[in-house]
């Protein structure tokens, strides 16, 4: 588990590989590859671009999520491991076989996003993007299978939190930025919106439940492209970060 100030990342560390049941209106059972395959399998197969994983130095939350979709028909396991911006996205088929895998950051959930005519089912997935002692930076991107290789449909900030230090005008803070996403019906336009709040710390050093200030983000909205395949801004929007660019 990772905590900075207003943030925790809970991961499943009792998770082993194995069968599993699938829900109820799918009843057969399928294999689930175990985490430390499906690492040799990415490696092997994209030797150009191999996962961050040590054997003996990485240890692998067991899967911090599993979720089925029907069109395709797969099932999509996300992994993380030790060090929290290394992590992995794989699509796997029922009886073990793995369709592709994707590189991120340590995924913390996964659900299923719209369904897109030209794709079928997509899959969002919340995962780290950046951590450093003072900042943590989680992302979220939706992705889908296209000739059995996953690709990244939009990709946008998640949650952010940043201490920052007190200086002779300000006393020590900590600001966090905050996204929701949500879909028209159709699933083909999205929106964004955000908070961005301020907490101070007290005396004793504990920082205060209630934020000091809330400031509310601008709108994004972005609307699905068929022919490029992925979810376009209605115009620049900026991308806030929270975050020190070193």
């Amino acid at each position: 588990m990772r905590t900075l100030a207003k943030f925790t990342f809970a991961l499943c560390l009792s998770c082993a590989g194995g069968w599993f049941t699938v829900p109820a209106h799918a009843a057969e059972p399928c294999h689930r590859p175990r985490p430390q395959a499906l690492i040799a399998w990415y490696n092997h197969t994209h030797p150009q671009k191999p996962l961050r994983y040590s054997r003996k130095e990485s240890a692998i939350y067991h899967p911090i999520s599993i979720l089925r979709s029907h069109r395709p028909a797969v099932y999509w396991i996300g992994l993380a491991w030790l060090s929290p911006e290394s992590g992995a996205l794989f699509a796997v088929r029922c009886e073990g076989t793995p369709v592709d895998g994707l590189p991120t950051g340590a995924i913390g959930k996964l659900s299923l996003g719209p369904v897109l005519a030209e794709l079928g089912e997509s899959v969002t997935l919340v995962y780290v993007n950046r951590e450093t002692g003072d900042c943590v930076h989680d992302a979220v991107q939706i992705v889908a299978l296209k000739d059995n290789k996953i690709i990244s449909l939009w990709e946008h900030g998640y949650n952010q939190g940043m201490n920052v230090p007190a200086s002779t005008a300000t006393p020590r803070r900590f600001i966090s930025e905050s996204y929701a996403v949500s879909f028209d019906e159709n699933g083909r336009t999205l929106r964004i919106t955000g908070v961005r709040a301020t907490y101070v710390y007290l005396k004793d050093g504990s920082q205060a439940s209630a934020p000091e200030s809330t400031e509310a983000l601008p709108t994004e909205t972005y609307h699905w492209d068929a022919g490029g395949l992925r979810f376009i801004p209605d115009q620049p929007y900026r991308q806030s970060s929270v975050c020190r660019a070193d």
